[in-house]
């Protein structure tokens, strides 16, 4: 039996793609059986795959003589891929969702709800530096990974194939989804409530664009592996817009909380601040007890059984106590920063303690109780 020579395999420019199977088979079929290359790509023109996918299904066999068709080596997924692609879209996910939160508190910080409690607008400042974190430490690591990725793609379309990429990839597709989906009902929800307001809408907008473009890149990337083509510029673009958000988005947190050594006096003066809440405390201890004011503070810890503070944080600055007449008295501390004008409505400092930078003291009366109680000889 004669030895037909079987001439195959040429560049691919859209070889960046998944084949389907039956496509792959077809091909191999045809080879085997001696059709020339040009008949078997214009056979499969003709019958509806497109230009991209014959290629890639033609140059998946080698230009090597012989009774059988040679297919060429194909990679195998590795752990270390199976660990690059997990690891992406755990950062993926990690930056979409702090990325959502930090704007969700820019959006609550300039549009606050007068119905929130006060213990929620607390809140908002340890928030937004969990979600500063996280976006300075995810997001750099999943551009990284991103560009790595899509390089060694690009040098090895066959990676396209991976199992782990493409099950990664519809799970995004589907979160993104169902994101999408809930977002809008909530939307029509509430519009048909009659509690549209502007900071439910711009929220519902923030939910809408960042799963809109994760669901609209995937999706894309997707159809990239029927048709071929090379989606690293719009990769690129969406990352680069990406960045753009996150860092206009933490540039405005630090704003809003205080750059790193605003934000250590800030908890020192709450330090402060609750040392002479102590204080104020066994003030009226020892009222209650004595009838009067106490002379002094140094006795205080003793007499009423509390742990007291009787110098600022730093050991530098002792706080100073005047008491006056009529249950009156003074307490004073040097503060690093000034409360009197929080960002937001029960930030920090509570009523009644919200002080300027520099010394300050605050004009306490006892309780009516304690200045009420007798002498005790």
């Amino acid at each position: 039996m004669a030895t037909r020579k079987v001439a195959i395999g040429f560049s691919m420019p859209g070889g960046d793609m998944a084949v389907p199977q039956e496509l792959e088979r077809y091909v191999r079929d045809a080879l085997a059986a001696g059709m020339p290359r040009p008949q078997v790509e214009a056979t499969l023109l003709g019958a509806g795959w497109g230009q991209a996918q014959v290629r890639a299904a033609l140059a998946g066999y080698a230009d090597i003589a012989g009774p059988v068709p040679v297919p060429r080596p194909r990679r195998q997924l590795s752990a270390r891929e199976a660990f690059e692609y997990l690891l992406l879209f755990a950062t993926l996910y990690l930056s979409a969702w702090h990325l959502g939160s930090l704007l969700f508190d820019l959006v609550d910080h300039v549009l606050p709800d007068p119905a929130d409690p006060a213990y929620r607008l607390r809140r908002l400042g340890p928030s937004m530096r969990w979600s500063i974190s996280a976006l300075v430490v995810a997001f750099p690591l999943f551009a990284w990974l991103a560009r790595r990725i899509g390089g060694d793609v690009a040098r090895e379309p066959v990676r396209r194939l991976s199992p782990v990429r493409r099950w990664l990839t519809y799970l995004t597709l589907f979160i993104a989804a169902s994101v999408l989906v809930g977002d809008l009902v909530a939307l029509v929800y509430n519009v048909l409530g009659g509690e549209a307001s502007l900071r439910f809408v711009l929220k519902v907008a923030v939910v809408g664009v960042i799963a809109g473009a994760v669901f609209g890149y995937y999706l894309s990337d997707l159809r990239r592996d029927e048709t071929g083509g090379d989606g690293r510029g719009l990769g690129r673009g969406l990352v680069v817009a990406a960045a753009v958000a996150a860092v206009a988005a933490v540039a405005c947190a630090i704003a809003v909380i205080g750059t790193p050594p605003a934000q250590r006096q800030a908890r020192l003066d709450e330090r402060r601040v609750d040392d002479l809440r102590q204080l104020q405390a066994a003030i009226a201890d020892h009222a209650r007890r004595e009838g009067r004011l106490p002379a002094s503070l140094e006795p205080l810890a003793d007499a009423t059984g509390r742990h007291l503070n009787l110098v600022d944080p730093l050991g530098r600055t002792p706080y100073v106590y005047a008491p006056g007449e009529g249950g009156r008295y003074r307490l004073c501390a040097e503060f690093a920063t000034d409360t009197r004008g929080e960002a937001w409505p029960g930030g920090r400092a509570d009523e009644g303690w919200r002080h300027p930078a520099g010394r300050h003291c605050f004009e306490r009366v006892l309780p009516a109780e304690a200045a009420r109680a007798p002498a005790v000889d």
